[in-house]
């Protein structure tokens, strides 16, 4: 297979990119990222063009550069300050889980103030129902003791080593 995506034309005679593997996709980008080196960041467009992907294959092989290369790889791959990287840095990595879970925990109190809440008392009546709204508050009590932890934090958790102990200089 060639390095490129390839288009074809279409009855209408407009364009589209021709199927490339996400896989084959994910290790251009990876390739792409180790090049820049790690902390880098990436604009999108600049990942996009140098892999020839359109932004559904793009969105696909984030996925799978999540899902299988980072650990296999021993880095993170990181969607941040409006590009992305690979990573080791704790700090960079903390910030982007903060930001993602920030966002998984607004998602689910709309589900229940938005499709379950509003049934009020009703929801009792369906167990499948009451079973989503007691483990959804369950996860947002969760997620607001982690944010609370985090507040306090400097910087990321880091087991504490040793420190070394200097010999003193022996006199003669």
């Amino acid at each position: 297979m060639t390095r490129h995506a390839r288009t074809t034309a279409s009855e209408g005679g407009s364009t589209r990119a021709a199927p490339v593997p996400t896989q084959h996709l994910a290790e251009l980008a990876w390739n792409l990222f180790a090049e820049a080196g790690e902390d880098v960041l990436l604009p999108r467009e600049q990942i996009t063009e140098s892999i020839h992907a359109t932004d559904g294959q793009f969105e696909r092989t984030k996925g799978y550069i999540r899902d299988h290369m980072t650990m296999e790889k021993g880095r993170a791959f990181l969607a941040y300050r409006g590009g992305y990287m690979i990573t080791t840095d704790p700090g960079k990595i903390a910030e982007n889980a903060s930001l993602r879970m920030r966002r998984i925990n607004t998602e689910l109190r709309r589900v229940l103030s938005g499709s379950i809440n509003p049934l009020g008392d009703q929801v009792a009546d369906y167990e499948v129902l009451a079973m989503f709204q007691d483990e959804i508050a369950h996860m947002t009590r969760t997620y607001d003791r982690m944010s609370k932890a985090t507040m306090t934090m400097a910087k990321p958790v880091r087991t504490a080593k040793p420190k070394r102990r200097r010999r003193a200089a022996s006199r003669a």
